[in-house]
């Protein structure tokens, strides 16, 4: 635990506080202890997330990547983060933490497939029907994203 605690940055948000902004360098993976955040996309709410959550996941796989939302606190927020360029060596180095954050990513990655597989499926059925051009481009728009 000690040498866990040297590895890792505590940070508190304030409610209404942004944490990041979309197209900030993703340069960590932050685990919220306490709190909700709420991840907006061009406006539109895409997720609230609370504690347990994984919030940056994608510095851990592509290490030039930028944020593709943004995230702000509902709420008094209390998180743990890691830097990006830091995360795989110590999540070498513990075990049982690599195991959460792996089942928590695939979760979350499975979750967010299975969204897009049904914007798509949504999609095709109203590429198929007479659909005002308004509601196309609502699932087009959303299919996106």
């Amino acid at each position: 635990m000690d040498q866990l605690n040297r590895e890792i940055t505590m940070s508190d948000a304030a409610t209404g506080s942004t944490l990041f902004e979309e197209g900030d360098p993703a340069d960590g993976v932050a685990a919220i202890l306490e709190g909700t955040v709420e991840v907006v996309k061009q406006g539109r709410t895409l997720a609230t997330l609370g504690p347990g959550s994984v919030l940056g996941e994608l510095s851990l796989f592509v290490p030039a990547a930028t944020r593709t939302a943004t995230a702000r606190a509902n709420s008094p927020v209390r998180m743990i983060k890691w830097r990006a360029d830091d995360v795989r060596g110590r999540l070498a180095r513990h075990e049982r933490l690599a195991t959460a954050i792996v089942a928590d990513l695939s979760f979350v990655l499975a979750e967010r497939l299975d969204r897009r597989t049904q914007d798509v499926v949504s999609l095709l059925r109203a590429a198929g029907t007479r659909l005002p051009v308004s509601e196309l481009e609502r699932y087009r728009s959303r299919a996106a994203e």
